[in-house]
């Protein structure tokens, strides 16, 4: 017994010991962390130096991510600040007005420190979080504020409340966030990189903030960094569809347009809405949440229940607000003149940019043009995709030959025989004995096969993609990066417009040719969506081995054995049905 207590004495005289170890390791930990992510952190002001927001490395080549609201006072070029005490030009590259997120990239070096991005889907409240900026100016060598706090909740979504900014799928937290914080990355207690600080509550007299602060997170702009990099206006997306939490705690579809993907599946008031993009939802706080963090154009998947069963579909989200030009913020977010340093709260400076100040070096990466932040970054990201495109096509794809292709169908579906002649005035396709005739001027729904709906309206698309012409077709830009739930990957997206038709062709990581393509062709029915597999160079066109078709309804993929292509400039198409 007295060893005992013996023993008790000693373990409770070495508690306090080993807690006050801890509680050093632990600052210890903190500090080396903060020393190591602090090189990361920018001071975003306009191009005279004035004004204060913040913003966070994400590569070495100098991108960087602020808020929109931040930057959009700034003017398209920018002085940034790093902890190195050294200002660094800059220049905007891409913006999403809504997501209230900008992208620019820092000049003159190529080996920036730069955040590492954790998950931000795993983040839990009660984690330790830190948060880094450059609040009310206080470094004036650009040494980041670090404020301590923990997430006080996830999944938050802030309404718009007379603006178009809108916050969706956000981390609530309660360390510090004033002004001059905007734009600031949030990390976790292991420096990894999970939001942007951009949100909070403040009080109305002397904007203190009052402990409720929202990061975007940074699983959503991950989504959103290639649009930007593409130098875009980047938009996000409605589903042509509107949910509401019913009585019983259902989300109930409330309107569906009869024009939309949604209600050519079948989706009508009243559905049972289950999930949507892969995640349940209990409410239409829910719903709001997971379509915000996801830009136009994405194509998604949707789960309901309705009288007649569980249905499954896939929906491509429509634009939000369709801007054309960078939007202008509501009067209580403009920002103010710089007047007395003294009474400067770092919060978002407007800027009276005059190009005598920017250096001739950095105009040159700026190229405005309606629809695109800055076009100058979406031309090489184009020219990056159709370059190597044309490398690979070499002479072949000679726009003055008529393709003649061969193919036949495989499971599911009845059997198929047909033949393709792809030429410039028309497409047309004998299949299983049955013609068709499709004019690659004035393409009608009508025309094509009921069987194979949209191919001859794809294959003249694919040839002019494939003849390398920059005027093939009226409009080309690069598009981002998406998901694309067949192939089950992330692809690079450029898309095409001419006429009414508007094609999304698909990249893989270093491929020259596209894996697939999507054409909107007439409003109000379901797009061609093809993939292409094997491509090789047959007698003279580059042309895949097999075309894969999908269909809208039973999202089923249907395989075309492409048997021969034989390339005849002689070749011509009469512009009547045979």
């Amino acid at each position: 017994m007295r060893y005992l207590l013996l023993i008790l004495c000693i373990v409770a005289c070495a508690a306090p010991a080993i807690a006050q170890q801890t509680i050093i390791q632990r600052e210890a930990a903190r500090v080396e962390t903060l020393r190591r992510i602090s090189p990361s952190i920018v001071c975003v002001m306009d191009p005279k130096g004035q004004g204060g927001g913040s913003g966070v490395l994400i590569s070495a080549d100098g991108y960087a991510i602020s808020n929109y609201h931040v930057t959009s006072g700034s003017g398209t070029f920018l002085k940034c600040g790093l902890s190195d005490g050294k200002l660094y030009d800059a220049v905007i590259v891409g913006i999403d007005p809504t997501g209230d997120i900008a992208l620019i990239q820092l000049q003159g070096r190529a080996d920036f420190s730069f955040a590492i991005p954790g998950d931000s889907d795993q983040v839990q409240a009660g984690q330790e979080v830190m948060a880094l900026g450059n609040p009310f100016l206080l470094a004036s060598d650009f040494t980041p504020t670090v404020t301590y706090g923990i997430v006080s909740g996830v999944h938050r979504y802030q309404y718009p409340a007379n603006t178009f900014l809108e916050y969706t799928d956000c981390i609530q937290i309660d360390a510090s966030i004033n002004p001059g914080n905007s734009g600031g990355p949030l990390f976790d207690i292991n420096g990894r990189w999970i939001g942007i600080n951009g949100r909070a509550s403040f009080e109305k007299r002397g904007r203190v903030n009052s402990g409720a602060a929202y990061a975007i997170s940074v699983n959503q702009i991950q989504k959103f960094i290639e649009h930007l990099k593409c130098g875009l206006i980047v938009d996000h997306g409605v589903a042509e569809f509107t949910v509401e939490t019913s009585g019983t705690g259902e989300v109930t579809v409330a309107q569906v347009s009869t024009l939309s993907d949604a209600y050519r599946r079948g989706l009508r008031p009243g559905a049972q809405v289950l999930s949507f993009a892969g995640r349940l939802l209990t409410s239409a706080n829910d719903f709001q949440n997971v379509l915000g963090i996801f830009p136009e154009g994405t194509r998604l998947p949707l789960t309901w229940r309705d009288r007649d069963g569980l249905h499954e579909a896939t929906v491509r989200l429509r634009p939000l607000h369709a801007f054309q030009k960078a939007p202008e913020l509501p009067e209580e977010r403009q920002q103010r003149p710089r007047q007395d340093p003294d009474q400067q709260d770092g919060e978002d400076i407007k800027s009276d940019e005059t190009t005598d100040e920017v250096p001739e070096t950095l105009k040159s990466l700026y190229v405005a043009r309606d629809g695109f932040c800055n076009y100058y970054f979406n031309e090489i990201q184009r020219l990056r995709l159709l370059n190597t495109l044309k490398e690979r096509v070499g002479s072949n794809g000679d726009p003055g030959s008529a393709w003649v292709v061969t193919f036949t169908g495989s499971d599911p579906g009845p059997p198929l025989t047909g033949e393709l002649t792809i030429a410039a005035s028309a497409v047309g396709m004998n299949l299983n004995n049955r013609p068709f005739l499709q004019s690659t001027t004035d393409p009608l729904v009508e025309e094509e096969s009921p069987q194979l709906p949209g191919l001859l309206i794809a294959m003249n698309q694919l040839r002019r993609l494939l003849s390398g012409d920059a005027a093939a077709f009226l409009e080309q830009q690069a598009a981002g990066r998406t998901y694309h739930l067949p192939l089950k990957k992330d692809v690079d997206v450029l898309q095409t417009r001419e006429g009414v038709r508007t094609c999304r062709w698909y990249f893989e990581e270093n491929s020259s040719l596209p894996s697939g393509v999507d054409i909107e062709y007439a409003q109000g029915i379901d797009e061609a969506r093809l993939l292409f597999a094997d491509w090789s160079d047959r007698n003279g066109a580059v042309f895949p081995g097999r075309i894969g078709l999908i269909s809208g309804v039973r999202e089923e993929l249907r395989w075309l054995n492409i048997d021969s292509v034989t390339v005849n400039k002689s070749s011509a198409i009469e512009e009547t049905k045979p």
